[in-house]
């Protein structure tokens, strides 16, 4: 997805990969961050890039899709290992937290089911 930094005019591409596919766009419709003030992201076609947002939105959306991309990286290998139900079982109790908060609680509690790092 094509971002204009509202502060410099700079256009940066942001994405959020699993299998293939960015879901940025879904994430960000999923937590309401689209539209004018007070949303995060508001559309603007015309110019070759997708959206306009702060440097501080941009900057908080590349970390949570970083974040996102390594745990489901992580829990993908876990299903090979141990199975999806028994994986998703601690993803499902674990992630009933902010969506900036969810790839370190969802870690924390893979952690203490599997192990560290695995």
């Amino acid at each position: 997805m094509k971002v204009m930094i509202k502060e410099t005019g700079k256009v940066e591409t942001i994405r959020w990969m699993e299998n293939g596919i960015n879901i940025l766009g879904d994430m960000i419709g999923n937590y309401d961050g689209y539209g004018t003030e007070p949303h995060q992201f508001e559309r603007i076609d015309e110019f070759g890039y997708d959206f306009t947002a702060s440097q501080d939105t941009v900057d908080w959306w590349e970390k949570v899709a970083r974040d996102g991309e390594e745990l489901y990286e992580r829990i993908q290998g876990l299903n090979e290992e141990y199975g999806s139900e028994a994986v998703h079982a601690v993803v499902s109790q674990a992630a009933a937290v902010d969506l900036e908060d969810l790839a370190a609680a969802v870690n924390k509690a893979l952690d203490e089911e599997f192990g560290e790092g695995k």
